[in-house]
């Protein structure tokens, strides 16, 4: 695929050809011990244009160039469905939930390994003289 093509796509249709490569890729790995690929360098193509992708992704973000939104028809859509954005700010509010019982069991992880390095250091220097 060439740069050019690539450009005039939008990060979400960037986004789902990486992942699109990526499957072909993983496939056509898996079976070239057990069989002949019937293009051995398929191979060599899809990393290369992953690597393309991923080039232009890096510099839409830092703003080297500008990569096109989505159409208008499509943002439309999306903002007719009111169900969808309460739906989101329900998850929003559950995910700020979640993540301060993530942040006390980190904590709470951490002291316990801390405490388990201290007793093996312990145990080690008394055995050695």
């Amino acid at each position: 695929m060439k740069a050019s093509e690539l450009r005039s796509m939008t990060r979400e249709e960037l986004d789902h050809e990486v992942r699109e490569l990526r499957e072909e890729e993983f496939r056509l790995r898996l079976r070239r011990p057990t069989e002949e690929l019937p293009n051995a360098l398929r191979l060599r193509a899809i990393r290369r244009d992953i690597a393309r992708i991923q080039t232009i992704l890096r510099e839409d973000k830092l703003g080297l160039i500008q990569l096109p939104k989505k159409s208008q028809g499509e943002t439309k859509k999306a903002e007719t469905k009111p169900e969808k954005k309460a739906l989101a700010k329900n998850s929003a509010a559950k995910k700020k939930t979640s993540t301060k019982s993530k942040a006390s069991t980190t904590k709470n992880t951490t002291a316990n390994e801390a405490s388990k390095t201290k007793s093996r250091s312990v145990k080690t220097s008394k055995g050695r003289k």
